[in-house]
């Protein structure tokens, strides 16, 4: 054993470095000569301390391996009693990742001579390969093949790759820091890690020179936040992607089997130190904010382990025959191993460690450092960090936005702060882009905005934005969210193509889509309109006096002007502008009229009731709130619109009203005080109000002769109206011969009828005593309901298994008071005609079998209709 310690004393130690060259020829191959083999045996043999019975004829590695052979391999004729050492156990130290062998050779089977052999034959292997090892591995050029080698063969050899990313980094930092100590303990740690415990593969590039530094313009058009949606995706992130794999919670607390040990000493120390690996201690451990610590404080962790003590942290790959989930936390003075239950908890483990350790770091670095240079690189490392990361989480969402927040908080009152703040948000882009900012990052990205609109990173502040337009609730709570994007927007109008920007911006955030794939956009983007013009024209003295500093908010017209071109957002801006939410210095202001025409214009134009309902919704006959038919009035605008236009703009939206509508009698009831409109537009040649004069002259909606005198000399003021007053002339006349007493009492049409027949019949003689009709099983649709208004002593109706819908049953529910049974079944009307049918106050028996009657509405119609008998609601959900 004295002779053991000798040439142990002569061993490098931990800390003790091995001399390696790691200048390549110019094959880029080994030394391999006498001379430097010469070399490094004499740097490991001591030839005072070989014993005097070591067998002749033995090479340099054989004499060392032969000095070293308790330890390193199992001799029967070597292992004595008195003298117990690891040899022992009878199982020979693995090679690095090598699966062990449990099957052992029994004494019988080789003679004493022959095993000594193979156990001086391996043990000289195993020196030379940890030579080459710490030679070969440490080269420049090995580091970077390795790392090449990770990107050719991604896809068919992933988790031995990422194995290889793990050694390169670990290489190259102890390259790179002179450290060139080769130990048994870190040549364990340098082979690669099982699959399932690879750590995130080394991130590349942070921002890319194409984003870093393209104007606002091109970001627009050609960055990954324009593309999006075109492929699926909700947002494309700016940096590093996570690796591939599983995604872990962040772990706080869990019960993890302990190990330490001392690797201070010398590696052969450190060897025969592997029996204390198998004393292990169970705790249950908690991760806190700055240290981890055990809830039974005694044995290994008596005292916490703060993380800013430990070196490294990374897993290890079995050393033992039974499989062990094993991570190593390297500490100044020892080494701990936490052993998991599964590689998943493992792995779970080693992340959380990771996370914290250098969140606290990077917090330290971050919120101390002065110098500029050294604040973004260790702001480029955290955002590369937190981008690659595996773990989902909400710390691991809002620790590194604390910080970001924390750094640009600073020196707020200086005057560089601008530039700062500026360079800062250029290398967070990516953490922007796929975190939520708060509140309070939220008013400092705002607050550089409007400081330097022009110099403002458009790109790195676009995905924020846009993600506070898809994902904001409620900006009454997030008041600081609405400032950001309304000072974004104002910093994209500040530029030379400010209107082109401000355009595309619509564009991105609705996405290529026919349909926005965010229902929240839309509404909070038209908010953040009306409320930045809002606050804008709101104090504006009276009169009215256009200034350049209009254009700042201008902006914000055009926005909901470009949202109009959208067909699913055309329906959101009609009901965010219903009622009217403008002031009215804004509504007087020439420039904002013009773009309210255009979304006005949009909104009479489209045929689906959603969109141009919001033109006069219920309360329109009231003055206060206004609706836009009042706003718009030709007679007393309010809008600041040449006549002509006003006068067009007013007749397409009671245009669009009366077709919606289906000429309910009601809607040109509750217009009757703004007749002079009509008039004006009339005089116009406009036939939406030729139309809608005709229909009160019909319906007698306007009561008095001079009022009826005045109307019937407006349809006679242009050519087209003459036409129109004819035609109501000739209506007049059948209308007249169709109510005169006398005709059927019952009639019912063939199964073949249409619409045109109903029509042809009703004015080919006198129906004034008609009183039963039967259309079942016939094809009429709505448009017969013109037809059957007109007979005034209609009792019964019969509408079997017909196409008559909503707007038919308005209109017959609207002129037709006495009608006291009615047949719908099989029939494709739904609540909204159901429901007008509440103004039938005669109504005594209803058949609503197998249409789309629901609960609610038919509660409501029997509550409204007091004489109703009889109905038959079978096969509706409200049966």
């Amino acid at each position: 054993m004295n002779l053991i310690a000798g040439c142990l004393s002569k061993m490098p130690s931990y800390n003790q470095k091995i001399e390696v060259d790691l200048n390549s020829n110019e094959n880029g191959a080994l030394e391999t000569d006498d001379k430097v083999n010469n070399k490094e045996e004499a740097k490991f043999v001591a030839t005072d301390s070989i014993p005097k019975n070591t067998p002749g004829g033995l090479s340099t590695d054989q004499l060392l391996a032969y000095a070293l052979r308790d330890f390193l391999g199992s001799s029967p004729m070597m292992a004595s009693e008195q003298d117990p050492s690891p040899s022992n156990v009878g199982q020979p130290l693995p090679y690095i990742d090598e699966h062990i062998d449990d099957a052992t050779q029994s004494e019988e089977e080789s003679a004493q001579s022959r095993e000594t052999e193979e156990v001086l034959n391996n043990a000289a292997c195993r020196l030379r390969r940890w030579r080459a090892a710490s030679r070969k591995l440490r080269r420049p050029r090995i580091i970077d093949n390795l790392c090449a080698n990770d990107d050719k063969e991604r896809g068919a050899n992933k988790a031995n790759n990422a194995g290889h990313t793990d050694l390169a980094d670990r290489l190259r930092n102890l390259a790179a820091a002179g450290s060139m100590s080769a130990s048994a303990g870190e040549l364990l740690s340098l082979a690669p890690p099982p699959p399932a415990a690879t750590a995130p593969p080394s991130p590349g590039c942070l921002l890319s020179p194409s984003l870093a530094d393209q104007s606002s313009a091109d970001y627009f058009g050609s960055s990954p936040e324009c593309c999006a949606d075109s492929i699926g995706l909700e947002s494309m992130p700016g940096g590093p992607a996570p690796p591939p794999g599983p995604r872990y919670k962040l772990a706080t607390e869990g019960t993890l089997r302990v190990c330490c040990f001392q690797h201070t000493r010398t590696v052969v120390v450190k060897i025969l130190a592997a029996k204390f690996l198998r004393r292990w201690e169970t705790h249950t451990l908690c991760l806190q904010n700055d240290h981890i610590v055990s809830k039974t404080p005694s044995g290994l962790l008596e005292h916490p382990l703060s993380y800013s003590c430990m070196q490294e942290v990374y897993c290890i790959s079995r050393w033992d025959s039974a499989r062990k989930y094993c991570l190593r936390i390297v500490m100044p003075n020892g080494s701990l191993l936490l052993q998991a239950n599964d590689a998943y908890t493992r792995d779970q483990w080693y992340h959380s460690i990771v996370w914290r350790k250098n969140i606290i770091r990077y917090k330290h670095f971050l919120t101390k450092t002065i110098r500029k240079e050294v604040v973004m690189k260790e702001l480029k490392n955290m955002v590369d960090f937190v981008m690659t990361t595996p773990l989902q989480d909400e710390s691991v969402t809002r620790d590194p936005l604390l910080i970001l927040t924390d750094l640009l908080s600073q020196n707020k009152d200086s005057p560089d702060w601008e530039e700062w703040a500026e360079t800062t948000t250029s290398v967070a882009a990516p953490l922007l882009a796929e975190r939520c900012a708060s509140g309070e990052l939220c008013a400092l990205l705002a607050r550089l905005c409007r400081r330097r609109p022009r110099a403002a990173p458009l790109p790195a502040l676009a995905p924020p934005v846009r993600r506070v337009l898809t994902r904001n609730v409620d900006f009454a709570r997030a008041p600081d969210a609405r400032r950001l994007v309304k000072d974004y927007i104002s910093a994209l109008s500040a530029h030379n193509s400010g209107e082109a920007l401000v355009r595309r911006f619509v564009e991105v955030t609705h996405g290529s889509r026919a349909t926005c794939p965010h229902p929240r956009a839309a509404p909070n983007l038209a908010a953040v309109a009306l409320a930045a013009i809002d606050e804008y024209y709101r104090d504006c003295p009276m009169p009215h006096k256009c200034d350049d500093r209009e254009e700042e908010v201008l902006c914000f017209a055009d926005i909901l002007e470009h949202m109009c071109e959208y067909e699913d957002w055309l329906i959101v801006v009609g009901a965010v502008l219903q009622p009217v939410p403008f002031c009215t210095s804004a509504l007087i202001c020439p420039r904002v009229s013009k773009r309210l025409h255009s979304v006005l214009s949009a909104l009479a134009h489209d045929a689906r009731c959603a969109a141009h309902s919001c033109l006069a919704p219920a309360r329109a006959a009231r003055s206060c709130p206004p609706s836009w038919l009042r706003v718009a009035s030709p007679n007393k605008p309010q809008l600041d619109l040449p006549q002509q236009n006003l006068c067009q703009l007013w007749g397409d939206m009671v245009g669009s009203l009366l077709r919606c509508c289906s000429k309910r009698k009601s809607f040109l009831q509750s217009l009757s005080k703004q007749l002079p409109d009509f008039v004006l537009v009339a005089l116009n040649a406009h036939p939406s109000a030729l139309e809608a004069l005709c229909l009160m002259l019909e319906w007698e909606v306007i009561s008095g002769e001079q009022t009826q005198l005045e109307i019937i000399a407006a349809l006679q003021g242009t050519e087209l109206g003459q036409t129109y007053y004819k035609d109501l002339c000739e209506r007049q006349k059948n209308l007249e011969r169709l109510q005169s007493e006398g005709g059927p009492r019952r009639l019912a049409l063939p199964v073949r009828a249409t619409d045109a027949d109903v029509g042809a019949l009703l004015q080919a003689g006198a129906l004034g005593n008609l009183e039963c009709l039967s259309l079942a099983f016939t094809s009429v649709t709505s448009e017969c309901a013109q037809h059957l208004i007109k007979l005034p002593s209609l009792r019964y109706l019969n509408l079997w298994s017909t196409k008559f819908g909503d707007s038919g049953l308005q209109l017959i529910a609207e002129h037709l008071p006495r009608l006291q049974v009615l047949n719908l079944c099989e029939t494709p009307v739904s609540d909204e005609g159901i429901e007008a049918l509440s103004g039938l106050s005669n109504l005594r028996r209803l058949n609503l079998n197998s249409t789309r009657l629901s609960a609610e509405a038919f509660e409501i119609l029997r509550q409204r209709l007091p004489l109703l008998q009889e109905y038959d609601i079978r096969y509706t959900e409200a049966w």
